[in-house]
């Protein structure tokens, strides 16, 4: 009497669980960070959005932890599938991970000045979001440690009165998208000045406070920049980005105002 073949062995398990969940963690991540970019949600709802995507792609991961044992051990079907759903997690998990690298490569400061000695005031009702655990580094290593990896952001000089150096620097903030909150003119072109706005960083859209002050100089004005973060929490190097923005940009409007 002939054997009846072997019947085939049944899909590994989990894989189309793990693919959905996988596929929403990643959803919920990017609707979260692009509605925050398009100013539809709060940052506070943003973070919300990004912890579940995280919490989604943990679940995705555990499922898919039983399915790769089935097509390990087993021989089962759903190699492929497996594959694609681990991309998936890995794409949710992408801001995680790329905070993790970045919290590598830039100093644990929240703040960055061109005056580290004397940097620009915050802005008035400027407060931080405290978080239960503090990763920044200590207060008195904060200047140090800006000045070994930003050398380049330092105050900027202008052969210019305060008066056309604030024009300038307002000129400056405009084209760069900043939204101003405060803008105190010089009265005289031997008075300060001083500019308040607000940066977006550049992945998820959360919000930085940026400062410019102008001061008359030796020889013209002297303008300093300061960028702090709303978060008590290492910038991942956005403050720097802010300031040198500015300063780049600075320099371009003043060789196009040179130029006219």
């Amino acid at each position: 009497m002939s054997r009846l073949p072997p019947l085939p062995l049944p899909p590994a398990r989990g894989a189309r669980t793990a693919r959905f969940v996988a596929s929403l963690a990643f959803m919920v991540m990017v609707v979260g960070i692009v509605s925050r970019h398009l100013d539809l949600i709060s940052s506070g709802t943003m973070y919300v959005a990004v912890a579940t995507g995280l919490v989604l792609g943990l679940a995705a991961l555990g499922v898919l932890a039983m399915t790769i044992r089935d097509v390990w051990r087993e021989g089962r079907g759903g190699a492929d599938s497996a594959f694609g759903t681990l991309l998936l997690i890995i794409a949710a998990f992408s801001p995680l991970i790329g905070a993790a690298a970045a919290y590598v490569a830039y100093p644990a400061i929240d703040s960055v000045s061109t005056d580290t000695d004397d940097p620009p005031a915050t802005p008035a009702g400027f407060s931080q979001v405290v978080l239960p655990i503090d990763l920044r580094a200590a207060p008195s290593e904060a200047a140090a440690l800006q000045e070994d990896a930003y050398p380049d952001l330092t105050t900027q000089a202008a052969d210019l009165s305060t008066v056309e150096a604030y024009a300038l620097a307002r000129q400056t903030i405009d084209d760069l998208g900043w939204e101003i909150r405060l803008a105190e003119e010089p009265d005289t072109e031997a008075a300060s000045g001083r500019i308040e706005a607000e940066a977006r960083s550049l992945v998820l859209g959360t919000q930085e406070d940026v400062v410019v002050r102008i001061r008359p100089g030796d020889s013209g004005s002297r303008i300093d920049i300061r960028s702090l973060s709303r978060i008590a929490m290492p910038d991942l190097g956005e403050n720097a980005r802010h300031v040198g923005d500015f300063i780049a940009r600075f320099g371009e409007v003043s060789r196009r105002q040179a130029a006219n």
